[in-house]
């Protein structure tokens, strides 16, 4: 299985809004914002087209945007993963996306994406390959992307949280509302 690992910078300047990036203000597809409940973080969105090469398994597809979101309603340790898969280009700029969402306020800076291939095993940020610091006696289901929030400490994101984010696949890897979210805390 091939990992692609992901390295952020802090937006500065003039960049392409519609790029791969973390946290900030996304640009979704028409209607997309709808289908969000009110206390949805912005996590990522990535631009598919951006990790086609490194994708050699085929586990994604390689048009159109994936988006990550954290339903956050009940607190930093009761996150629940909202995935969203879309082929449409898109045209609505949130520009104050996560400022409106209680206690995640803080999460409005853009930080941008490259991917680079890595480990299947490696720690930190990555989307697909096997989780890196799996603790569990139960073997994991696939893995689409695991968070580190060590992992990039100049972004800030939470900071009380010691582990592992892993977002798994579900039974049917091509249906994103499948997703599963298992927080593992040092």
């Amino acid at each position: 299985m091939s990992a692609i690992r992901i390295k952020v910078k802090k937006a500065t300047g003039d960049y392409d809004v519609g790029a791969s990036k973390m946290l900030g203000n996304p640009v979704l597809p028409s209607g997309m914002e709808d289908e969000l409940p009110s206390t949805a973080m912005f996590l990522m969105q990535i631009k598919l087209e951006d990790i086609k090469d490194l994708d050699a398994d085929n586990m994604l597809p390689h048009k159109g945007y994936l988006y990550f979101f954290l339903d956050v309603e009940d607190g930093i340790y009761s996150m629940k993963p909202i995935v969203k898969f879309s082929e449409e280009e898109p045209v609505n700029h949130i520009t104050d996306f996560n400022k409106i969402v209680e206690d995640f306020e803080q999460y409005d800076q853009d930080y941008l994406i490259e991917f680079e291939k890595c480990d299947d095993s490696e720690t930190g940020n990555k989307l697909l390959g096997c989780p890196g610091d799996w603790q569990f006696s139960e073997e994991p289901d696939q893995l689409l992307f695991q968070l580190d929030p060590m992992d990039s400490e100049e972004m800030g994101l939470f900071p009380t949280f010691d582990g592992m984010m892993y977002f798994f696949f579900g039974k049917d890897k091509n249906n994103f509302d499948d997703v599963r979210l298992v927080e593992d805390f040092s």
